[in-house]
């Protein structure tokens, strides 16, 4: 079954996410005779560490104990919307990086990136560096059969963080008399007409 997927509204982020999901969870991971929890819940954010810096975690999962509501959580970072990884990109796939963190909820999270783990994450066609996985050709070939084919395109454009709009430019107003000063921005100075210091009450009030 398609979660919120109504007539003809659109899927967000998550819903993509949870759906491909659904999608392993009976299919890749249960003919390989593993179980994706249930409650697994998974969502499009920033990693706690990692997420903006050049050595870059783009997907992360928490154990059960680490939750409240006692569940696996796994956040996939924004700043990627690639479903699968290609030569011109140096990280995994969101769907590859979204199977690397599946892995670690069937586990709960409880060998890290140890024999145990690599035992499942082999199996269902992850490669390399168990660290920094890849997709193996066939589960490239999975994602693009019943997974993409399925739910089309992931509905996420990449964040560049790095390209954030800077504030606004505040400026510092001075009283030339009592040192009084505070900063407001371009906006309020020309709708400034009084020049009188509130600290000292002279008109003597500056842009600095």
């Amino acid at each position: 079954m398609i979660r919120n997927q109504i007539g003809d509204e659109k899927m967000n982020r998550e819903d993509w996410l949870q759906n491909a999901t659904d999608i392993m969870r009976s299919g890749l991971f249960k003919q390989h005779g593993f179980l994706i929890p249930e409650d697994v819940k998974i969502s499009c954010g920033f990693p706690p560490t990692g997420g903006t810096a050049r050595k870059m975690t783009i997907g992360v999962c928490f154990p059960r104990s680490a939750s409240d509501a006692k569940i696996n959580e796994i956040f996939i970072n924004p700043t990627k919307s690639q479903m699968i990884s290609t030569a011109e990109n140096n990280h995994s796939g969101i769907l590859g990086t979204l199977v690397h963190e599946l892995v670690h909820a069937v586990d709960d999270c409880q060998h890290g990136h140890k024999k145990p783990f690599k035992d499942i994450a082999t199996m269902v066609g992850l490669t390399g560096k168990m660290t920094a996985t890849g997709e193996s050709e066939e589960l490239e070939k999975y994602f693009k059969d019943k997974i993409i084919s399925e739910l089309g395109e992931y509905p996420h454009a990449n964040i560049e963080v790095n390209k954030r709009k800077q504030s606004t430019r505040m400026f510092k107003v001075e009283c030339n008399t009592c040192g009084f000063s505070y900063r407001t921005s371009r906006k309020n100075i020309k709708r400034i007409t009084n020049h009188t210091c509130n600290a000292c009450g002279i008109d003597s009030l500056e842009v600095v």
